[in-house]
């Protein structure tokens, strides 16, 4: 008796917690409030067991979303939904009344309640993803050792304008490049980091690591958000000025970041800018930059597709580029530059690959 009960305890166990990195647990959210909505009645559980099985999601939490469809929440749904329909069928709103749906006109009734249940089951599902993603990511135990140091960042920017400071807090939380640097060595000396923005990167390599005085230098064209970092790394050794990347002069460095800035170059200006900086390293020197992934499909062209938009956003005149992996790892390599790359997909989901380049010792003559 004790063994099945241990055995239905792990059982248990396993089905509660599979799956349950944000991304996943966020699309467990949508399909199982998206199926919860659908006026599929009697199909509904079937069908969300099929979908956790296909794509291979957290199953309690899945037929748990579901469960929005329950007796307090129906009568909203569907009369939301009635409306939402006839909105997008008739361009006006109709006043619903629960006995028009088994009089003459029930059919058409009944098509506008299924099309605006699609639309309401997707924003529903997605505001539900989006919470649980944030929540998910912020209770994961992988993230507990980075959580004091984010905090600590956050404060840097406690004087900032509200914008900003929810912009850093956000920034931080959802972009798992954050997490992925409090993992790698960074080393020491100089951090340099080319297209600073508000400064938040610098912090955290600093303020995080515990290295007080480390110099901090960086440069950016968005004079805003340079008067921004200025004020939030005040009382750190920083120097942050607004200068165009490619003609930065760059000082000798232990740690060079350059996080979202290539796709903005001319592919020689790319090449050149990586040649500049490899040269700048100090022997163990690190040089980290990202890139969008060309080879991840689908993601790869909702990453381009999102590049672009913020492109067309901010007025940049330019297209985004990006290089192919083997371009930037040849170039590195031709450095001299030991190189490593890590693969991720990113939270609103982008597809980035992280670059670690790192200048070995210099050889010595025998």
């Amino acid at each position: 008796m004790q063994k099945i009960t241990t055995r239905l305890r792990e059982v248990t166990t396993a089905l509660f917690t599979e799956r349950l990195d944000p991304g996943r647990a966020a699309a467990a959210v949508f399909l199982g409030i998206f199926i919860g909505i659908v006026p599929i009645y009697g199909f509904q559980t079937l069908a969300a067991v099929a979908l956790a099985l296909i794509f291979r999601l957290n199953k309690p939490l899945i037929l748990a979303s579901t469960f929005i469809n329950n007796p307090f929440l129906q009568p909203v749904l569907v009369i939301s939904s009635v409306e939402i329909g006839f909105f997008l069928r008739r361009g006006s709103y109709h006043p619903f009344k629960f006995s028009e749906l088994t009089g003459a006109h029930m059919r058409d009734d009944l098509l506008s309640w299924f099309l605006g249940s699609l639309v309401l089951g997707v924003l529903v599902g997605g505001v539900g993803a989006f919470i649980t993603a944030v929540v998910v990511h912020l209770k994961s135990p992988t993230n507990a050792g980075i959580r004091d140091r984010l905090r600590l960042v956050n404060q840097a920017f406690a004087q900032s304008a509200n914008s900003d400071r929810y912009f850093v807090w956000w920034k931080l939380r959802l972009d798992r490049i954050f997490g992925m640097l409090a993992a790698e060595d960074l080393g020491s000396g100089t951090v340099v980091d080319l297209g600073c923005g508000c400064g938040y990167s610098m912090a955290l390599c600093n303020t995080a690591f515990g290295e007080h005085k480390r110099r901090l230098v960086g440069c950016d064209l968005n004079a805003r958000r340079i008067a921004v970092a200025r004020q939030a790394l005040s009382s750190l050794n920083a120097e942050v000025s607004v200068e165009d990347v490619r003609h930065f002069e760059l000082p000798s460095a232990g740690l060079i970041l350059i996080l979202d800035v290539l796709q903005y170059l001319p592919a020689d200006e790319q090449l050149a800018l990586l040649k500049r900086c490899c040269s700048a390293l100090d022997p163990q020197g690190r040089l980290i930059f990202r890139a969008h992934d060309r080879e991840r499909g689908i993601w790869s062209s909702i990453t381009l597709a999102s590049d672009r938009l913020l492109f067309s956003c901010q007025r940049a005149g330019t297209r985004p580029l990006i290089l192919s992996a083997p371009e930037y790892r040849r170039v590195l390599e031709d450095a001299g530059m030991q190189v490593e790359t890590r693969r991720f997909r990113n939270r609103l989901p982008l597809a980035h690959i992280l670059f670690i380049a790192k200048r070995p010792f210099a050889e010595t003559a025998p």
